[in-house]
């Protein structure tokens, strides 16, 4: 239905063909199926847990050792921009391999952000940004979309968490959000890009007055990416959303 194969044959994607393909979908199945599915129940069973006093989150040690098996195997890099060290493959190779995740372990495949947000980054943001986008994907950092306010949920442009311009390019934000799906993840990543949505002093209502700004977990250095300091964000609470523990 998707013509994949007259797809791969353009040589869009290099070297990459039908049989490739299929030899992938079954290792992907494989480790789905064995690896990953085998958390399945433990961590069903053994929720994350927050620390009031740190703030910090842990999660089951099943649920991130099955994450880390389909990491070490690069599959949450298909289909990702070669710029940042994605893999290159149609979109449905790649979402076809990446069912085998969510229907194995669907708790599993949201710490999976990473790669494909970085690829956003480096195709938006200046030279500066792209390079963080490259350094996310080689050092395996983690990623949240982080929309959802108290006051604003479907309603995304009520959003009132500010930014305020800190002259030297960089931006202190201010303000509370909500739901955020995966917003901490224990010890899987040495650090996380928070990808913001904020109001800028003096920016108009709605959608239209919003930007999107990175907030890491913690500072690190432009050009290495060493880590430095804690970041003023934090996790206040474990929230329980429909269909996710």
């Amino acid at each position: 239905m998707f013509d994949t194969d007259e797809i791969l044959k353009t040589g869009a994607f290099g070297d990459l063909d039908s049989d490739t393909v299929k030899v992938m979908l079954e290792e992907a199945s494989k480790l789905a199926e064995g690896p990953v599915a085998d958390a399945f129940e433990s961590t069903d069973r053994v929720p994350p847990t927050f620390d009031p006093d740190t703030h910090d989150v842990s999660l089951p040690q099943a649920l991130k050792d099955s994450v880390n098996a389909w990491t070490e195997a690069d599959w949450e890099k298909l289909g990702v921009t070669e710029e940042v060290g994605g893999i290159p493959a149609p979109a449905t190779v790649s979402w076809a391999i990446n069912e085998f995740m969510c229907g194995a372990l669907p708790a599993g495949f949201f710490y999976l952000a990473g790669p494909a947000f970085a690829s956003l980054l480096y195709k938006n943001g200046n030279e500066e940004q792209k390079h963080w986008a490259q350094m996310a994907v080689d050092k395996n950092w983690g990623a949240t979309m982080v929309l959802t306010e108290p006051e604003a949920g479907s309603d995304v442009g009520a959003g009132r968490t500010k930014a305020i311009d800190q002259g030297d390019g960089t931006w202190h934000i201010e303000g509370e959000k909500r739901f955020i799906t995966s917003g901490d993840s224990d010890d899987l990543f040495d650090n996380i890009f928070h990808y913001t949505l904020a109001r800028p002093e003096g920016a108009g209502p709605g959608t239209k007055g919003l930007s999107l700004f990175v907030v890491p977990k913690w500072h690190f250095d432009s050009e290495t990416g060493e880590l430095g300091a804690r970041n003023g964000v934090n996790v206040t609470s474990i929230e329980h959303k429909m269909g996710i523990k």
